[in-house]
């Protein structure tokens, strides 16, 4: 399987134009003979085209020099393309098939729609000859599966797919192509111009937000945006992206922060179980995450210590417990995203995006209801911050500790997700308290990271010792990963104090 990431952009044309003279684009110097081809796909999709309606695509497209089945996914400013060969069948290839499994849970796939486009395409070259883009001139006949009696929606488009060109190239190429009225289309993928009968209008509280409009619109947005994302992380864990399952945590933790911070504005007996939900993926998956950070750590601290204190086969033992450990993690994280129960969650998250269960209070204005929530969790984590400070006290250094301190991290990242959902509309005053949490997170997380390290390091020293090995350089590292606990914790002293400012907060009244 082949992938390649496009960034491309569809202009509209009238059928009878003649395209500019491309070397007024920037940078262009030379504009290669055409090409022509015909391109005949038929895309195929659920009942409900789940796939089409998250921007994913799935076709067998026969023409061209890139025959073959096609799947793009949304990534970045662009778009993932997996090819997969012909085959023998018009079948869905299995693996594609398992890769989309978060937005179809398992529903038949069928053929929605056929495309038929001619396409001409140049490249665009700079000075020395490397190609910038491609710009092709689509001719373009599509009807939709199941409507033998319906016209067919023709068009014509352009379409400026980068090469090696910066993304700022198709804003610099507007312009030239608007003197020409060559505008971008409204719509930018052909399968969605064809079935724009069945796809719905862009939801009003998507799109609408104001600090005098309703609390439930900047929600909803939040709701809609990490579900889509963590779709997309779901997708990249499938086809084995190295930060996938780092990401779908993310969209997780941030599902289940915007459910507990914002939770009155919702029905918490719909949500609540949801946010317990997100809790077991995130948890979950986290075992591969941690002996990922565990390896690396542990590497680059037998690197900076003196080759005459590492004594035995350290470096051996690091990474074959390790390796083993990522192993079983990502067996394990397989099964779950494969599990009836995960899917189910999937379903509970469209259905809540789909038709949210607003309680009173979301119709409230969102400079009324929003700030008050964000106080909130920063009076929690106040809260969590005296425990651990009375825990240091009392105790001192230890597992309770260690315990207070990450309920203090957890807290934070409450409070920066907080933030984040009000960014949009309350700029700096939202930001600036969302980097401070950010601050103390980082320096927390960094000091989780040692407590995960070091009981990695007492559990090799045991092996090691009962294998016959020793144990010195495992002392050596754990002391240096103690030492750097003791100097996280003065940083995160630096780090709240600075979070815990009137002039951060005045803003939330």
């Amino acid at each position: 399987m082949r992938d390649h990431h496009e960034i491309e952009r569809a202009y509209a044309v009238d059928p009878d134009a003649e395209l500019p003279d491309l070397t007024e684009l920037p940078g262009v110097v030379r504009v290669t003979e055409p090409t022509t081809a015909t391109l005949v796909a038929t895309y195929v999709d659920t009942d409900d085209l789940a796939l089409v309606r998250h921007g994913v695509t799935l076709r067998r497209r026969t023409g061209g020099d890139d025959a073959g089945w096609h799947l793009k996914v949304p990534a970045g400013l662009g778009r993932d393309e997996l090819h997969r060969p012909l085959g023998r069948t018009e079948t869905v290839p299995a693996g594609l098939a398992r890769q989309v499994l978060g937005w179809t849970r398992g529903r038949d796939l069928r053929p929605v729609a056929d495309v038929e486009t001619l396409r001409t395409a140049r490249l665009l070259l700079d000075a020395e000859d490397a190609v910038l883009a491609e710009v092709a001139d689509d001719r373009v006949t599509g009807r939709a599966v199941g409507r033998l009696g319906a016209d067919a929606v023709t068009w014509r488009e352009v379409e400026v797919e980068l090469v090696t060109a910066p993304p700022a190239f198709l804003d610099a190429a507007d312009a030239p192509l608007a003197a020409a009225g060559i505008l971008p289309r409204t719509v930018q993928r052909k399968i969605a111009s064809v079935l724009a009968h069945r796809l719905p209008e862009p939801a009003e509280a998507l799109t609408r937000r104001a600090l005098d409009g309703p609390a439930s619109a900047v929600l909803h947005a939040r709701l809609a945006e990490q579900v889509a994302a963590l779709l997309r992380a779901d997708c990249d864990v499938r086809r084995g992206v190295d930060d996938g399952v780092r990401r779908l945590r993310v969209a997780s933790r941030r599902l289940r922060a915007a459910l507990a911070t914002f939770g009155p504005l919702l029905d918490r007996d719909r949500t609540d179980p949801l946010r317990a939900e997100l809790r077991w993926v995130a948890r979950t998956l986290g075992a591969g995450r941690d002996a990922e950070v565990a390896q690396d750590r542990l590497r680059a601290l037998v690197s900076e210590v003196p080759r005459r204190q590492v004594v035995g086969p350290v470096r051996r033992r690091i990474d074959r417990t390790h390796a083993d450990r990522r192993r079983a993690a990502g067996t394990h994280a397989a099964d779950v995203l494969a599990s009836r129960r995960y899917l189910r969650l999937l379903g509970r998250l469209d259905r809540l995006v789909a038709s949210p269960a607003w309680s009173e209070r979301a119709d409230r204005p969102a400079a009324e209801v929003l700030p008050k929530r964000v106080r909130k969790d920063l009076r929690r984590l106040r809260e969590a911050v005296g425990v651990a400070e009375a825990v240091a006290a009392s105790d001192g250094a230890g597992p309770a500790h260690d315990e207070a301190l990450h309920d203090v991290r957890k807290a934070a990242k409450r409070l920066r997700h907080a933030c984040e959902v009000l960014e949009p509309l309350w700029g700096s005053d939202a930001r600036r308290l969302r980097k401070a949490a950010q601050d103390v997170t980082r320096v927390l997380g960094e000091r989780q990271d040692t407590v995960v390290v070091r009981a990695d390091l007492r559990r090799m020293a045991a092996r090691a010792t009962a294998d016959g090995e020793s144990a010195f350089t495992y002392g050596v590292l754990h002391e240096r990963e103690q030492s750097r606990a003791s100097v996280l914790e003065g940083e995160l002293a630096a780090a709240w104090g600075r979070l815990d400012s009137k002039k951060l907060r005045r803003w939330l009244g």
